[in-house]
């Protein structure tokens, strides 16, 4: 707990407060699933019914500085090199972050089709095909990269289009015509 908490456990934490960075001691750090929720235990501190890990850096450094998250989705502290794990909570973390990061690569574009202020596409991708809708694109498209594109759906799923030029010609004249 930290001195601010313990003075006033209500009281908003300050800009200050919140800009500091818990690094975790990954000796002390004891992750455990509770059916499929991730739960931690942080020897002689305290324990966390459910917490999250997202990686800090997804494409610069994705498999380093992880943020662990409690249920709140406040940061309970960092992973900076998670190697240093145990093998059980390495495995445990690994899943975490496979499930949060699911991000099917789309491969066709097979039909695109609008309908009041929303696009309903079916795409090809390497985990087969995918009914999907997207709403306000200008806010569910991310551009990671040149020639890369990134959809998010209505239900916040991701789909990620690698590489514009790689799609063959049909696919890229709907893409464009809904972008």
């Amino acid at each position: 707990m930290t001195e601010a908490e313990a003075k006033a456990p209500d009281a908003p934490v300050s800009l200050v407060e919140g800009a500091q960075l818990v690094f975790l001691d990954l000796n002390k750090l004891r992750f455990f699933k509770h059916g499929v929720t991730p739960r931690l235990t942080i020897q002689e501190d305290r324990s966390y019914l459910k917490v999250s890990v997202l990686r800090a850096f997804p494409l610069s450094a994705p498999n380093r500085f992880f943020s662990v998250r409690d249920g709140a989705n406040k940061e309970v502290g960092m992973i900076i090199d998670p190697t240093e794990l145990s093998d059980e909570n390495l495995e445990l973390v690994r899943e975490e972050l496979a499930r949060r990061y699911l991000v099917p690569a789309v491969q066709r574009i097979l039909t695109a089709k609008e309908r009041f202020g929303t696009v309903d596409w079916e795409m090809e991708t390497d985990r087969g095909v995918r009914k999907l809708t997207t709403r306000n694109l200008r806010e569910n498209v991310q551009r990671p990269a040149p020639g890369r594109i990134i959809l998010s759906d209505v239900d916040g799923n991701r789909y990620d289009i690698r590489n514009i030029d790689e799609l063959d010609l049909n696919s890229q004249q709907l893409l464009f015509q809904h972008l």
